[in-house]
């Protein structure tokens, strides 16, 4: 209900506010607003990181000033860059050119805090009211891992480069490269801001209407969990199982396809994949994948079952990057792996053709390069997301255990 009144606080004047809270209550409020526009995207810049540092921020918004732009929709941004006060912005086209418009100035704040998400989205929604909305989340991640955890698994190592002369790994495809870390591109490795940062179940919380996308422009947020615990925030989402590298998505071609009167997710898939298939060595590094959301419940409702009826196997489980395509590159264990194949090593045949029939509704499209970095992305084992098998340190165990998806699946009991 909050949603609902601003906007109509927006729309009409204040001595009609007893009358609209009377026919909210009758269920007629929605006839009340006459909403012409499209779509607003709010593009919610939490810059005032490493990626600020580096001005991978201003790049992106550039891009999007070269890009396309809606006569019948809104691009919203809330930009915190490095060192610099947060502002929200609109891209207007005037003439041949696009301009900023600055929409408001903020005092210096924490990106990263969940109240400031809410509160930019509702601002979106009240100055620029739409038939449906979407975000796009750009900044640092580490999928579903609650705060300090990731750290304790890094360095990065180059734990695949054994396979480097092996038939799993197409060495043709870094040609030229010498394989030393330093050779890497930048990753975005949501939201990080000086130390702080917003896990899975704030940002779920955030989020204060339904959103017709989410779209992470972060690492590591194609996982299941991820997923699940957005599952009644949007219809659908995009996200990459790895990293992303730090130039992010190509803004001057995905929002042509999220301004359609029906978004072509799969021509913003297609467009962040080509964008960087078309490059050459380590830079040709791409992961992505579309979610639907709505098939979620009925997907955890058959894992459980399988987990169940396997809970000997899994209780001695090992995870390994051997048997399973995995999509971190960590030194001290290994923590994403492919959901797909994990339910095709432990369930029986039958199981497995279920569990296919209702994964096939969550993951609908998915992309990948040969390699991200030096990981072999084996076309017959990427489904396109990721879970976590238990796995590593017992804190990681003990923060699983009560995420939405393993409350609904028990994996860990």
């Amino acid at each position: 209900m909050r949603a609902f009144f601003y906007i109509i606080e927006h729309k009409f004047f204040r001595s009609l506010l007893p009358v609209i809270i009377f026919l909210s209550f009758s269920h007629c409020s929605e006839k009340l607003i006459d909403v012409d526009t499209l779509r607003s995207v709010l593009i919610y810049i939490a810059a005032d990181n490493s990626l600020g540092q580096s001005g991978d921020d201003y790049t992106n918004i550039e891009q999007l000033k070269r890009g396309f732009i809606p006569a019948n929709g809104n691009i919203v941004i809330y930009h915190d860059p490095w060192n610099a006060p947060p502002r929200l912005l609109r891209l207007v086209k005037r003439t041949d050119t696009v301009e900023e418009d600055l929409i408001e100035q903020y005092n210096e704040e924490d990106s990263t805090d969940p109240s400031v998400l809410t509160r930019v989205l509702y601002r979106m929604q009240e100055l620029f009211p739409a038939k449906d909305y979407g975000l796009i989340l750009w900044s640092h991640s580490t999928g579903w891992l609650p705060k300090g955890e990731f750290v304790k698994y890094q360095p990065y190592m180059d734990k695949y480069t054994p396979s480097l002369n092996s038939k799993q790994f197409n060495a043709t495809d870094l040609p030229g490269m010498q394989f030393n870390a330093i050779d890497l591109p930048r990753i975005k490795s949501f939201g990080e801001n000086r130390g702080n940062v917003m896990e899975i179940d704030d940002l779920a919380d955030a989020i204060p209407f339904r959103l017709s996308f989410i779209i992470f422009d972060s690492c590591h947020m194609g996982g299941i969990e991820v997923a699940y615990a957005l599952r009644e925030k949007t219809d659908n989402i995009i996200a990459s199982p790895t990293e992303i590298l730090a130039e992010g998505f190509p803004y001057h071609l995905i929002m042509q396809p999220l301004f359609m009167p029906l978004p072509n997710y799969t021509a913003v898939c297609d467009a962040y994949y080509n964008y960087y298939n078309d490059k050459f060595g380590m830079e040709r590094s791409a992961t992505i994948a579309l979610y639907k959301t709505e098939g979620l419940a009925s997907l955890a409702v058959t894992v459980k079952a399988i987990y169940e009826a396997n809970r000997a196997v899994l209780d001695g489980y090992v995870p390994s990057i051997k048997q399973l395509q995995c999509y971190d590159r960590l030194s001290k264990s290994d923590i994403f792996f492919d959901l797909d194949n994990f339910v095709r090593d432990i369930a029986i045949d039958s199981d497995y053709e279920h569990f296919k029939s209702h994964f096939k509704e969550v993951v609908v499209y998915k992309r990948a390069t040969a390699n991200f970095f030096y990981i072999p992305i084996d076309p017959e084992r990427y489904s396109g997301i990721y879970t976590y098998i238990p796995n590593g340190f017992q804190s990681t165990r003990d923060a699983y255990k009560i995420t939405e998806w393993n409350r609904a699946v028990l994996l860990i009991k």
